[in-house]
């Protein structure tokens, strides 16, 4: 893959990364209910892990003399403050799944750039895991049968 796609590639996943609503839920004050303070807390630990991906993708970008870029946060319209952190959970779990669906596109496109498929790997498998956390904060399962009844 020439250095340009790379460079293009590694910025979309950086924008996914940077801008994830992972990133934006610590700051957004959500409504914590009582018993999900440790949820909180864990919601800061995963937005911490994401903030290493991002600089390690910013870190490639860089090496291939590119430069880092990102896009506007896409829920820069909506205001997200002071929500509940369940919903907001099962708001970041929905938001990610897209992300994961761009991402197994394009590791399959870097298939044949080693180096590049790893670090992609590396993302897509981290976005997986917070993504079910995010499910099992918002608690997924009960909100679908909520909605059901």
């Amino acid at each position: 893959m020439e250095r340009d796609k790379q460079i293009a590639l590694l910025n979309r996943v950086l924008h996914g990364t940077v801008n994830s609503v992972v990133q934006y839920i610590p700051t957004s004050t959500p409504y914590v209910p009582p018993g999900y303070e440790d949820k909180l807390e864990e919601l800061v630990r995963l937005r911490d892990e994401e903030a290493v991906t991002a600089q390690r993708l910013a870190d490639a970008i860089n090496e291939l003399d590119g430069v880092p870029k990102v896009g506007v946060f896409p829920y820069w319209d909506i205001d997200l403050n002071y929500l509940d952190l369940r919903f907001m959970a099962r708001f970041g779990a929905k938001h990610l799944a897209g992300v994961i669906e761009e991402l197994e596109t394009h590791l399959n496109v870097a298939r044949h750039d080693p180096k590049l498929h790893q670090l992609l790997k590396d993302a897509l498998d981290e976005k997986r895991t917070h993504m079910a956390t995010l499910n099992e904060i918002g608690g997924e399962e009960n909100a679908e049968a909520q909605a059901e009844a």
